[in-house]
């Protein structure tokens, strides 16, 4: 299992190409064989050049490449600053009260078209997978803004034209079921829409989703996405001490495992689970916790796995792990190597 298994990390903050090149030298002496490079909105903007160096120091130590949409539009995962919401208002996500909020809406062709744009500079560094991070509608909880409690996105004018062209009725206030299934169908058709531009491209597509079966979460029916056929790695982050519904390592990371396992074989596309590495106290509990989901992933038969994100994210003050080290060192310790 371990020759085939693909072992990686995500990787963010470092634009010193000479820097990187000293953390790739160690991941690779570790037994790791790709990387996730973060490619936000300020990369796309200032670090095209810069990206394409690193990309290519990745693959001369013969890491597998990926990118991800780190906060675009604050409807991907990231602790990274949108300013295409802050410049396009008109953009933005609007609740069923008539306010907007910080989110770009996928159904807006004005965010569409930054993110082909954004898509082809994220081939264009030469990286082998754009990873699709936690795409979601906009989640209150996480913009830390109150809202009414039966207010949903989307109400923008793209939004309501929309369904009203599908289900031919205006767009009701109050969320129904068809409501759910239009963000539903909304999302899908987004994702869609870049992963056929990736695979034109030449790249490959990866897709992470929360751990809710759910459209507030992003997805209710996740075999729709495993059957698209522009998708190549189906993922997602069960990360136990992040989600409140969370029931511990073995069996969350397990459930997940297992349902991402089963949908990927089905739609002959690859499997992969990510790891946590933040936000994790340093209780001897923890870092064993961290050994037996890398553990559990990897014997439930995936393809991939990840950690979020390297040396247990601690460049990232507010949410690195109270002892980085011993996060970082318990899951190269634990994942496999070659």
């Amino acid at each position: 299992m371990s020759d085939d298994l693909e072992r990686g990390t995500s990787y963010f903050g470092v634009r010193n190409v000479e820097h990187a090149e000293r953390d790739l030298e160690r991941f690779d002496e570790a037994g790791l064989n790709a990387v996730l490079h973060t490619f936000s909105e300020r990369d796309y903007e200032y670090y095209q050049g810069t990206m394409e160096r690193i990309v290519e120091k990745s693959h001369d130590r013969g890491f597998t490449v990926y990118v991800n949409p780190w906060g675009v539009g604050r409807v991907f995962g990231g602790e990274a600053v949108s300013e295409f919401i802050g410049r396009r208002a008109d953009a933005r996500q609007v609740l069923s009260t008539g306010e907007g909020v910080p989110a770009a809406c996928f159904s807006n062709p004005t965010f569409r078209r930054f993110v082909r744009n954004w898509t082809k500079a994220a081939v264009e560094t030469g990286a082998d997978v754009v990873f699709w991070d936690e795409p979601h509608w906009f989640i209150a909880d996480w913009a830390d803004i109150s809202v009414p409690e039966t207010a949903w996105t989307c109400h923008c004018e793209h939004c309501q034209r929309a369904f009203e062209a599908q289900y031919g009725e205006s767009l009701p206030t109050d969320p129904t079921p068809q409501t759910d299934a239009f963000r539903e169908d909304m999302l899908l058709e987004f994702l869609d829409e870049m992963m056929e531009l990736v695979h034109g491209l030449g790249a490959r597509n990866a897709v992470c989703l929360l751990p809710r079966e759910d459209t507030e979460h992003g997805l209710s029916d996740w075999e729709s996405l495993a059957a698209n056929e522009f998708l190549d790695i189906f993922a997602t982050d069960p990360y136990w001490a992040a989600f409140p519904h969370a029931t511990g390592p073995e069996s969350f990371v397990g459930e997940y495992t297992d349902r991402v396992v089963s949908l990927a074989n089905e739609h002959d596309v690859d499997s992969q689970i990510w790891i946590q590495g933040f936000r994790l106290d340093d209780e001897p509990s923890t870092i064993e916790a961290v050994k037996t989901a890398t553990e559990t992933a990897v014997e439930g038969g995936v393809d991939s796995v990840f950690m979020w994100g390297y040396d247990g994210c601690r460049s990232i003050s507010s949410i690195a792990c109270d002892d980085p080290d011993a996060v970082w060192n318990a899951y190269l310790e634990t994942v496999p190597s070659s």
